[in-house]
């Protein structure tokens, strides 16, 4: 097997979207770049850019949290909190773990932009939360008995040796609370895309009713939303990333190195499949909980009409492990000498 990321087939697909454009860096770099750039702009209102994020996954964060905490209770949490963003998962610790349980919260980004949102959330609600953008400067002096991470995984070129590339900060039985990854499990489902092509044909028509398509395209036009992806194309064709300006399209699947749209391109290795996965961090991390949601793909299951919720919740029981989208815990393997 070719791992969770089947690495060939993934690169090949973006070789084939960059081509017209003709990348003047790596593969690995360009996502790198691209995705500071990209992040750069989306920080002033990512949180206003993804309302599903709050709407949806704080019930997730909070089981995740307790099944953390009955599996193990220290004296205190040492807390990682890697990729951070705006803070939303650090927000959920703070407000879910028992008051005076954390010892130690540290928020590193390689956004200084996200990382500044991060601080303006975070810092007061947690006064002694510090916060880095060098890798370097996380404090070494004892070992992180807690990982998180949210909707950070499928943003890295190589999220396995990321993972494993922080072992040295960890402690021998660390946990990982990794949320709201995508899953390509979702698109290799026959059940699933039937009734998702259903829904999307609905919607087709129901779309061109809807103001809220054009009021989006207004606040576009007149600077009240960011276009992050517009943006980061401008900038990394000024910077020489590229010789011709990228696409829009381009530049979001850069950023979203690791997420399908349609079954070609969980096929050719976008997404990631949970069971995979567990093979490929089998020698450092063990699952203990998975949850998958989302059976509507990107669409946000509670702002659908009820018949469609349902439909949601049917394929849910009949499939447990094939939402778009997932959130794990997993325990750290105990390393022999």
């Amino acid at each position: 097997t070719l791992g969770f990321l089947q690495p060939m087939g993934n690169t090949n697909l973006m070789t084939g979207i960059l081509a017209p454009f003709q990348p003047q860096l790596p593969l690995e770099e360009l996502v790198l770049e691209v995705n500071q750039l990209y992040h750069a702009v989306e920080a002033r209102d990512y949180d206003q850019r993804h309302p599903e994020v709050r709407e949806q996954l704080p019930p997730l964060w909070q089981e995740m949290i307790d099944q953390a905490h009955l599996n193990r209770q220290p004296e205190q949490w040492r807390i990682l909190d890697f990729g951070c963003g705006t803070g939303f998962e650090a927000e959920q610790l703070i407000r879910n773990l028992p008051q005076g349980s954390i010892g130690q919260l540290i928020c590193y980004d390689a956004s200084p932009e996200m990382l500044a949102q991060c601080r303006a959330n975070i810092a007061p609600l947690c006064p002694t939360a510090r916060f880095t953008s060098n890798l370097r400067a996380i404090p070494t002096e004892q070992p992180f008995n807690l990982l998180v991470t949210n909707s950070l995984l499928h943003h890295l070129p190589d999220p396995l040796a990321t993972i494993h590339g922080l072992s040295s900060l960890l402690d021998q039985e660390a946990f990982w609370l990794a949320g709201h990854e995508p899953s390509s499990r979702f698109y290799r489902n026959q059940e699933c895309q039937k009734l998702y092509n259903l829904f999307l044909q609905e919607r087709q028509w129901r779309k061109f009713l809807s103001p809220e398509r054009y009021l989006q395209r207004l606040r576009q036009a007149f600077g009240l939303e960011s276009n992050p992806a517009n943006r980061a194309a401008k900038e990394a064709f000024r910077k020489g990333l590229f010789k011709q300006k990228p696409s829009a399209l381009a530049i979001g699947r850069l950023v979203d190195f690791h997420v399908a749209h349609s079954l070609e391109e969980a096929t050719s290795g976008r997404g990631f499949d949970i069971e995979l996965m567990q093979t490929d961090f089998a020698a450092d991390w063990q699952l203990v909980w998975l949850k998958t949601y989302s059976f509507m793909g990107a669409f946000y299951e509670g702002s659908l009409p009820k018949h469609w919720q349902q439909s949601c919740y049917n394929l849910g029981q009949r499939f447990p492990k094939d939402g778009a989208n997932f959130c794990t815990i997993w325990r750290r393997v105990a390393q022999t000498a």
